[in-house]
């Protein structure tokens, strides 16, 4: 008797661990994918509104440039090696350094 209700205990100790920590990992807003899909390479400066850059991770290998449109707030990939995004990345780092 004792050692099934040990066993139970165990295996509601392990599954309250695991969820636990799943759960904290969205909470801190840890991504386990990358978040682009397909990236944009067009000319689009105009209609941009905010710029933010995620270098690479354990869970996702590029570097991920994600846009936020004037218009509707719509967030967009852009492709890192498009030269006008190169050019942008290094404006935002210039004006980010002391």
């Amino acid at each position: 008797m004792n050692c099934k209700i040990f066993s139970v205990f165990v295996t509601v100790a392990v599954a309250f661990l695991t969820i636990s920590e799943g759960m904290s990992l969205r909470g801190l807003g840890v991504d386990l994918r990358c978040r682009c899909i397909k990236t944009e390479s067009r000319r689009i400066g105009k209609h941009i509104e905010s710029v933010e850059l995620y270098p690479p991770s354990p869970h996702c290998k590029d570097t991920e440039i994600i846009a936020t449109l004037k218009e509707g707030k719509q967030e967009i990939c852009l492709d890192p090696t498009a030269p006008w995004v190169k050019k942008v990345i290094e404006k935002i780092l210039a004006n980010k350094a002391p």
